[in-house]
């Protein structure tokens, strides 16, 4: 419930949830980069993480009160190598208009709690150049985090 503003309900045993639709899809963690991507070894780990780019942006396209995070580059920047000039396009509108966001721009969520910090610079650097050169076209955003540090 909310107030006329928009502002979380102030009634007493009203609780506030805001929902964050973002990617925590591992890069390699159970399954090769290769196996996640494609889909392949189902007893592992159900599911493609090419289908879930091609829905969200599928759906964020049909709804623009739809709004979706994406978090890890390596597998965002294969999907964009396989996209034509017009899905490109679509998905910087979608940039443009907020409703796709990136985050982290790392190549892979990091594990904060025992990876070494300059892993954690190298990687993300790495995505975040890429994101610039390739997607935003040499723009630069503030950066953020979804996932809280260990």
């Amino acid at each position: 419930q909310t107030d006329q503003q928009g502002g979380a309900s102030t009634h007493e045993g009203i609780v506030t949830v805001h929902v964050v639709p973002h990617t925590h899809d591992d890069v390699g963690w159970l399954k090769t980069v290769d196996q996640y991507y494609y889909g392949s070894q189902e007893d592992i780990y159900r599911g493609g993480v090419q289908y879930i780019i091609d829905t969200v942006i599928e759906e964020l396209l049909a709804d623009p009160n739809k709004t979706f995070i994406y978090v890890e580059i390596a597998f965002f920047k294969r999907w964009w190598e396989e996209q034509d000039e017009d899905t490109r396009g679509k998905v910087r509108t979608l940039l443009k208009n907020k409703q796709l966001e990136f985050i982290n721009a790392g190549y892979c969520m990091n594990d904060e709690a025992s990876v070494h910090y300059a892993a954690t610079i190298d990687q993300m650097g790495e995505g975040l150049r890429w994101l610039q050169q390739e997607v935003a076209g040499g723009r630069e955003e503030e950066g953020d985090a979804i996932a809280p540090s260990v």
